[in-house]
This record gives structure tokens, C-alpha cells and sequence, in this order.
């Protein structure tokens, strides 16, 4: 009685896992793709199918994870409301304005009918579907692989320079096109699996690891300018 308990999809750390699991099976898939991957999809709706089969409705939370733009609370009260609709009954929000507005979600739909609906059509995914890796089904250009390690690098630093130089460990991090971004460990770790994945399997040389992160410490240090305590990470 004087606990709230949860289950939670966890997709950030779920991916950063998946990567490392598949690692020696072949390139991954892009960041963006692996969201729409036959695992993630099927381990999302896996969640949500044991917590109802376990006895949780009613008794505890069945959640969904980050709005990762704290600055776009338009798309994330158009978007979010979706995870509802999914069979969640809570989900993290990247601030005290985002948790109210999210809360408006719960007066729009029944989640208690829902997740009875769901719990009637039993078990939806597939284990088979979970296991599938998220292996590139066809080759990347080379204008597709640069954004992505572009990307990739300028997150990781973006991040690091936070979390190492300035000791937060989550924050509002801009990424490539200085659009905030709530960004963790989970995250830096996603990128971080990708590159060495794509490293291991040729796609990105090491030489052109280390220039494009020499180019993404730049734009990071031009992203902090002003930053109280920050230290440039261009000239080293």
C-alpha cells in the first residue's frame, strides 16, 4: 500500500541491448528504422499483453516511455496520447508542464476499457518477432551512413559534454540541427552500440570516425558557447 509499482518498456536501454546482442550478425539498422523494427513493435505490445495477463490492471501502472522534446509540447500532446490508446496507464514526460498536459490524455480515453479489450484478444506478439535482430535488410548509401554517424557522434558528445564536464546526468541536450532533446546514458549508448556495430562490419572506417567527431566537437562547443564551466572540446 505504500508503493507505486510499474512496469515500464524501457526502449532506450532495450535497444542499446538488442544492438549489443546482434552485434557480430550483421550491420543494424539505422536509429530511426530500428523504432519501427519487427522487435520493437512486438516488444511493446509484449509489455502490455503480460502486464494485463499478470493481473496488473487495476493494481499497478503498465507505462510507455520519454517525450524526448521537452521544447514541443504541441506534437507531444497530438502524439502521446497514442501510448494510451497502446494500453499504457503511465509514461515519463520531460517536465512539470509536459506531466499536466499529458494528463489531459486520461480524461480523453479509457485506458480500463482498453486494456480489457486487449487482455480479451490474448497474447499478441510473437516471441519469434522479439527475437528477430534488427539487421539492415538492404545497403545504406553513403550520404544516408555519414548522416547517421554525423548524428550518432554529434549526440554522444553533445551529451557527454553534460554529463562528464558539467555532472548532469539527463538533460536538454541540442542534437545536429539544435533542436532539444532529452538525452541519458540509454541514449549515448544507443549510438555508441550503432557505430562500433557499423565499425565491426565496415560501413564506417575508424579515420572517418575520428574526423566526423573532430567536426561534431566543433559544433558542440559552438552549441555550449557561454555555458558556464564548459571546456571546448575542439582544440583537443
Amino acid at each position: 500500500k505504500e508503493r507505486c509499482i510499474f512496469i515500464n518498456t524501457g526502449f532506450l536501454d532495450r535497444t542499446g541491448d538488442e544492438i549489443h546482442t546482434c552485434f557480430r550478425n550483421g550491420a543494424v539498422q539505422t536509429k530511426a528504422a530500428i523504432k519501427k523494427a519487427t522487435w520493437r513493435v512486438a516488444y511493446e505490445a509484449w509489455n502490455v499483453d503480460i502486464g494485463i495477463e499478470t493481473g496488473l490492471i487495476g493494481t499497478a501502472q503498465i507505462g510507455k516511455g520519454m517525450w524526448a522534446q521537452p521544447n514541443n509540447m504541441k506534437g507531444m500532446l497530438e502524439t502521446k496520447i497514442s501510448e494510451l490508446k497502446a494500453g499504457a496507464t503511465t509514461a515519463w514526460v520531460p517536465s512539470p508542464t509536459a506531466a499536466t498536459l499529458h494528463a489531459l490524455h486520461y480524461h480523453m480515453v479509457d485506458v480500463l476499457d482498453i486494456q480489457a479489450k486487449i487482455g480479451a484478444m490474448g497474447r499478441r506478439a510473437k516471441l519469434s518477432d522479439i527475437l528477430t535482430p534488427p539487421i539492415l535488410e538492404k545497403p545504406l548509401n553513403a550520404s544516408e551512413i555519414e548522416h547517421e554517424l554525423r548524428d550518432s557522434l554529434q549526440g554522444i558528445l553533445g551529451y557527454v559534454a553534460r554529463w562528464i564536464q558539467l555532472g548532469v546526468g539527463c538533460s536538454s541536450v541540442p542534437d545536429i540541427n539544435g533542436i532539444e532533446l532529452m538525452e541519458d546514458r540509454a541514449t549515448l549508448r544507443i549510438s555508441s552500440q550503432l557505430i562500433g556495430n557499423w565499425l565491426h562490419h565496415g560501413l564506417v572506417s575508424r579515420e572517418q570516425v575520428i574526423a566526423t567527431a573532430k567536426e561534431m566537437a566543433a559544433i558542440v562547443d559552438k552549441q555550449n558557447a557561454g555555458q558556464a564551466g564548459y571546456q571546448p572540446m575542439g582544440p583537443n
